[in-house]
C-alpha cells in the first residue's frame, strides 16, 4: 500500500481515529488492533496483525511501524515511540488521526480543481497546438486538400502533441512513484520549509507536535533530556528534527530548556518567554501545552489561507493558459485568412 493517494489518506485517518477511540475507551493497544484487523485498509491488515501480536507479547508497537517505514510517516513512528515512553498513546493516536484529517482536507480542496482543470487543459493542448501549426504553415502551390490537411494534422500530432502527452504522463508516474519514498518525502520537507507561506505551515505543524509531545512526556515524569529526544523524533520533519536533537546533549548536561531552545532558533520570542515562565513557576508542561495550542490554532488559520491561495492560483494559471491559447489560435486564424486571400488573388 502507498501513502500518497487521497483515498489512502482518508482511510488511514479513519483507521487511526478508530484506534484512538478504542484506546481512549480503555482497550489495550493489542486488543484495539485485533478489533480493527479486519476493517483496516487492505494493505495495512498484515501490519495491524503484527502490531497486535507485538503488543500482546509486551513489545512496543513502534518497533513494528519501524519495520514498515514505507507505510507510515516518520513523525508517526517518533510520536508513537514517545507515547509508549510517556504513557499517552491515546493522545498520540489522536494527533496522528488529526494530522491525516488535516492532510485530507488540504489535499482534497486543491486536488479536485487541479484534476478538473488538467482534464480540460490537456485535450485543449493536444488539439489546439496542431491546429495552430497547420494554420501557420505556408499554403501549398496547389492549395489544401482534405487529405493533405489530415496528413499535416497527424504529423503535428505525432511530433508535438504526442510527446507533450507522453511527457506529462511520465512526469505524473514518476511523481507518483517518488511520492511514496521516505527519502523523497524527506527531501520535500527540507525544500518546503524554505518556502514563504507553505514553509510556515510545515514548520508550525512540526513544532506543534514537538511541544505537545514534550508536554505529555514531562507530565508523565520522563526526564527532560529523554523527553526532548523523543519529542524531536515526534516532530517528524527532516529539516527541523536534527536541530531539535542537537539541543538534547545540552539538556542532559543541565542546561534549561529555554536556554537550549533559544540557541536552536526555532521558536518565537513569545513561546520562549512562556517556557521561561513555566520553568520559573514549575509549570513547564502546562506552558508547553499552551504554546502547542497557539501553534495549532495559528497553523489552522494559515492552512486555510494557503488553501484559498492555492485554489485561486490554480484558476489563475489555467485561465491565463487558456487565454494564451485562445490568443494564439485567433492570431493564427486571421493570419491564415490573409494568406488565403493573398493566395486567391494571385
Amino acid at each position: 500500500m502507498r501513502r500518497r493517494p487521497l483515498s489512502y489518506v482518508r482511510r488511514m485517518g479513519v483507521f487511526f481515529r478508530q484506534l484512538h477511540s478504542l484506546t481512549k475507551a480503555g482497550f489495550p493497544i493489542g486488543q484495539a488492533c485485533r478489533q480493527l484487523e479486519r476493517t483496516a485498509p487492505r494493505g495495512l491488515r498484515g501490519v495491524t496483525r503484527e502490531m497486535a501480536a507485538a503488543a500482546e507479547a509486551g513489545r512496543p508497537v513502534s518497533s513494528v511501524m519501524e519495520k514498515h517505514r514505507a507505510l507510515f510517516y516518520p513523525w508517526h513512528i517518533g510520536l508513537i515511540s514517545a507515547a509508549e515512553a510517556g504513557g499517552f498513546l491515546p493522545e498520540a493516536l489522536d494527533q496522528i488521526a488529526s494530522g491525516y484529517e488535516a492532510e485530507w482536507e488540504t489535499r482534497s480542496a486543491t486536488l479536485w480543481p487541479l484534476v478538473l482543470y488538467t482534464c480540460l487543459a490537456v485535450p485543449g493542448i493536444i488539439i489546439t497546438i496542431p491546429a495552430i501549426k497547420l494554420l501557420s504553415a505556408p499554403i501549398p502551390e496547389q492549395g489544401w486538400t482534405p487529405q493533405s490537411e489530415v496528413q499535416m494534422l497527424l504529423y503535428y500530432f505525432r511530433t508535438i502533441s504526442l510527446p507533450i502527452l507522453l511527457g506529462l504522463a511520465a512526469a505524473a508516474i514518476v511523481w507518483f512513484i517518488l511520492g511514496g519514498a521516505p527519502w523523497f518525502q524527506a527531501w520535500q520537507q527540507r525544500m518546503v520549509v524554505r518556502l514563504p507561506l507553505v514553509g510556515r505551515v510545515a514548520r508550525g505543524a512540526a513544532l506543534e507536535r514537538y511541544l505537545s509531545s514534550l508536554a505529555l512526556l514531562l507530565r508523565a515524569g520522563v526526564s527532560v533530556g529523554e523527553a526532548a529526544e523523543h519529542a524531536a523524533m515526534a516532530a517528524g520533519n527532516a529539516a527541523l528534527t536534527p536541530r531539535l536533537l542537537a539541543v538534547v546533549p545540552s539538556l542532559r548536561a543541565g542546561v534549561t530548556l529555554t536556554s537550549a531552545l533559544t540557541g536552536a532558533r526555532l521558536l518565537d520570542e513569545d513561546t520562549l518567554s512562556m517556557l521561561a515562565t513555566g520553568e520559573t513557576a514549575g509549570e513547564l508542561p502546562e506552558m508547553l501545552s499552551r504554546a502547542a495550542t497557539y501553534y495549532r490554532e495559528d497553523n489552522r488559520n494559515r492552512r486555510k489561507t494557503l488553501i484559498r491561495m492555492a485554489q485561486v492560483g490554480i484558476v489563475t494559471v489555467y485561465a491565463s493558459f487558456a487565454a494564451i491559447l485562445f490568443f494564439k489560435m485567433a492570431l493564427a486564424y486571421f493570419n491564415f485568412a490573409f494568406k488565403v486571400s493573398d493566395w486567391v488573388s494571385e
